[in-house]
């Protein structure tokens, strides 16, 4: 028998009779087991559950609760109904034998003991009892591994499932922004205002530090943040902006953080929030004073500490992202009433820069003017090719109070309303600066009675509105497509649209097939 001597096998014996007790404790004493000793059923119970023996030779005949007794109660304990017991029986009790195998017992020995008979069985048992330990606790081994083993693959299965949901939103995203933002990144002008601004771009676009662009409404910020982004050593990384003031204050946090199936009434699928799509690049929060107070809480543990929670989920989600802000409002005054935290407008306005309104920028006004003349041309498919010296005169003097997208957008006005190659703005800035909802039509050119009409003035048309405008030139094009809207001669692409808004347009301005089929 081999045993370690620091974890002996256990043998409880249960017996009435010294003598049974004393030959037995010799017996297996000198084999190394450790051996414990009752002298009735009740004490042999207790025993049991204390000491949870390897194997228990138990007597059939002891006065008050006999052997068949115990043996049954020790088989109802959960604890140790696997121990094999043993039962001690006279030569001729052939019946007890019986009894004792119906009441659980693995084996009996036959009195007076043969000592040889005695080690055999015990030697036995507890072979088996030792395997069926090993046995278990492989088991119970294997049935651990199993498990960390299904969780490392649900795991990892999870995370090809979040990365795919990323890239796929990803993509999504990066489509919408090449379509919307293709040819609109340009900053334009050289003005001393402006260079100021560029410098301070350039200075900290390598720096990673958080920006807070301030500036009037109109006044480019999302350009200068672009130009931070793309100046600076994320620049493969996307920049991915959101527009605080579009988003209810419901659903801001999901789009910023995310959330997982189920978060909320709606929420069908798991969404990846913006942070997590910029993870590595650039996150732009335009108008951030719009974020409800909570969402701010939210926004200043991510650049504290660079990790959030999506909407509904336990789970932290660690990202490496830089943060630029834009605002047209006062944060101080925000601050003062409580309508915007004080410490994260510290954490965003680490590198302040503030960009100057176009009024305050005029040598910049002709080249923008320009830039904006030639794209519109292009669009309406215009012979424009420069601005009238009296209209250019006036777009200088002109105070904007829309600065930049004021100026881009009665360039447009012009571009509709103008004939020939010379842009006329008196009649769009009129527009402009009166807020008028309707324009009315440009007079005749001056001395050129021979100036190609566009295509917006169809036979004798008069339009009496920039809506009507829009709708005479989309006919024009759809007659010059024969009513095709998509590929590369479709409507959509001579107007510069997605398939889907050309459609819209269609729809919305009235315009019937067989105004432009016959």
């Amino acid at each position: 028998m081999t045993t370690a001597p620091d974890d002996p096998v256990s043998i409880l014996v249960v017996d009435d009779t010294l003598t049974n007790i004393k030959l037995l404790l010799d017996l297996l004493g000198r084999e190394g087991y450790r051996v414990l000793v009752a002298r009735n059923g009740e004490s042999g119970l207790e025993q049991a559950r204390y000491a949870r023996p390897t194997v228990i030779l138990l007597d059939v005949m002891m006065p008050g609760m006999d052997g068949l007794e115990t043996c049954r109660r020790l088989k109802a304990d959960p604890t140790l109904k696997d121990v094999p017991i043993i039962f001690m029986t006279a030569l001729g009790d052939l019946e007890d034998k019986v009894k004792g195998f119906s009441a659980g017992g693995a084996d009996y020995i036959v009195k007076p003991f043969q000592n040889e008979e005695v080690l055999a069985r015990v030697r036995t048992h507890v072979q088996l009892r030792q395997l069926q330990i090993d046995a278990v606790e492989a088991k119970l081994r294997l049935e651990k591994r199993v498990a960390e083993r299904t969780q490392e693959l649900k795991s990892a299965l999870e995370e090809v499932e979040r990365l795919k949901t990323r890239l796929e939103q990803e993509n999504t995203y990066l489509q919408q922004e090449i379509s919307e933002h293709t040819h609109h990144h340009e900053i334009i002008g050289n003005s001393p205002a402006l260079c100021a601004v560029l410098a301070n771009v350039d200075m900290v676009a390598d720096a990673g530090t958080s920006v807070l662009i301030h500036g009037e409404t109109g006044t480019g910020k999302e350009l200068i943040a672009r130009a931070l982004h793309e100046r600076g050593r994320r620049r493969a990384r996307p920049m991915v902006k959101l527009n605080c003031s579009a988003i209810s204050a419901g659903l801001v946090e999901s789009e910023l953080f995310g959330h997982v199936k189920g978060a909320f009434t709606g929420a069908s699928d798991r969404r990846v929030g913006r942070f997590e799509l910029a993870n590595g690049g650039t996150i732009f929060l335009d108008e951030v004073s719009e974020l409800p107070l909570d969402t701010q809480t939210k926004l200043l543990r991510v650049l504290q500490e660079g990790e959030f929670e999506p909407v509904g989920s336990s789970k932290t989600v660690k990202v490496d992202v830089r943060v630029i802000a834009a605002t047209n409002r006062d944060l101080q005054k925000d601050i003062a009433a409580g309508r915007f935290r004080a410490d994260l407008f510290y954490r965003l306005n680490v590198f302040p820069i503030n960009v100057p309104a176009l009024r305050d920028r005029r040598e910049d006004i002709p080249v923008l003017a320009q830039h904006f003349l030639e794209r519109f041309a292009r669009k309406f498919g215009k012979a424009l090719e420069r601005i009238d010296p009296e209209s250019l005169r006036r777009l200088q003097e002109y105070s904007w109070p829309g600065n930049i997208r004021d100026l881009q957008n009665t360039i447009e006005r012009a571009a509709i309303l103008s004939s020939g190659d010379s842009l006329q703005v008196s009649w769009a800035l009129e527009a402009s600066s009166t807020g008028a909802g309707a324009v009315s039509a440009p007079p005749a050119s001056n001395g050129d009675s021979h100036a190609p009409k566009s295509e917006l003035e169809p036979g004798n048309s008069d339009p009496s509105s920039l809506a009507e405008m829009e709708r005479q030139h989309i006919l024009a094009i759809l007659k010059k497509t024969r009513g095709v809207i998509e590929g590369p001669a479709g409507a959509a692409r001579l107007l510069n649209l997605k398939p889907s808004t050309t459609r819209f347009k269609i729809k919305k301005l009235g315009i019937k097939r067989q105004q432009f089929e016959n």
